[in-house]
């Protein structure tokens, strides 16, 4: 049996781009999208599949994340697109991008939570790629993207050596904060927001049926924050293009990426949210987004 679950959304914006301290037209937008998620099981074996396809200026469409796996006792075992090691940069408007690759896990049953994971996800056209080893225990997770670079030598060749990019983090289920050395930090946060409880307290509840519903109601609304911020580590190094007083600041206020984002969401079927981004281009975005599951 295959379970397919299909879901969209529409969403209406303003947005700018050019500097934020200069005034500027906000510029109506419209974007719609869709999701097909199908899920079945088949001789042991999981199989997933979520297509999107999303209209944002232009048509899109992608596999975000297709992939099969297999269980054997503490190990499993999965080939395709998965989630696990992107990031806010494979962000899309229907969801989030994954990365092709093999992967495999260890979980031990006398120890739960405690994990370790391996993964090779290779380059478009299978022309190299990179490797991760890493670790989970509980919400803490650390581990390293392992990849053979070609680096210049002083004669004017090139030799092969190791790269690596460590990633270390903590997930729960409502709030997730990271940093990874070529990517910087990036956190995320769906947080209850006790609206519905508020209300009742300033009306001193208990109260008639139809303000219970309402009440209800309200406590379905959450608070969402997305933080993404890559600061430029060579600014405090020997090399720095700015005197040593000026390093930290131009370090704090010159980052390659710093993108904040944050929204209201209801039953998740609505969202209000602005997102801010102040590097490497300056621009804001304002947008009401309604879902259908």
């Amino acid at each position: 049996m295959v379970c397919l679950q299909p879901s969209g959304l529409v969403q209406f914006g303003l947005s700018r781009n050019g500097v934020l301290n200069q005034p500027a037209l906000l510029e109506p937008g419209v974007a719609l999208g869709g999701r097909l998620l199908a899920q079945t099981r088949w001789e042991g074996v999981e199989i997933r599949a979520d297509l999107g396809l999303w209209y944002e200026s232009v048509v899109q469409l992608g596999l975000l994340e297709a992939y099969a796996q297999v269980d054997l006792a503490e190990f499993s075992l999965s080939l395709g697109k998965r989630r696990e090691y992107s990031g806010p940069w494979d962000d899309t408007l229907v969801g989030r991008d994954g990365r092709w690759g093999v992967f495999a896990r260890y979980s031990s049953a006398e120890m739960p939570g405690l994990g370790v994971e391996m993964a090779y996800l290779p380059s478009p056209g299978f022309a190299g790629g990179q490797g991760f080893v890493g670790a989970s225990a509980g919400l803490f997770q650390l581990g390293t993207f392992v990849e053979i670079v070609q680096v210049p030598t002083g004669l004017g060749e090139l030799e092969s050596t190791l790269s690596l990019h460590p990633r270390v983090g903590l997930q729960g289920q409502e709030v997730g904060i990271f940093w990874q050395s070529d990517r910087g930090f990036w956190s995320s946060a769906s947080l209850p927001l006790p609206s519905g409880q508020a209300l009742a307290f300033v009306l001193q509840c208990p109260c008639d049926p139809q303000t219970q519903v309402w009440i209800e109601t309200l406590d379905r609304s959450r608070f969402e924050l997305l933080l993404w911020w890559n600061p430029e580590w060579d600014y405090l190094g020997e090399n720095s293009p700015f005197l040593p007083e000026e390093r930290f600041l131009a370090w704090l206020q010159e980052p390659r990426k710093l993108l904040i984002g944050t929204a209201y969401s209801w039953n998740d079927q609505l969202r209000l949210g602005v997102d801010l981004s102040r590097a490497p281009v300056e621009a804001v975005r304002l947008y009401l987004r309604f879902y259908w599951r």
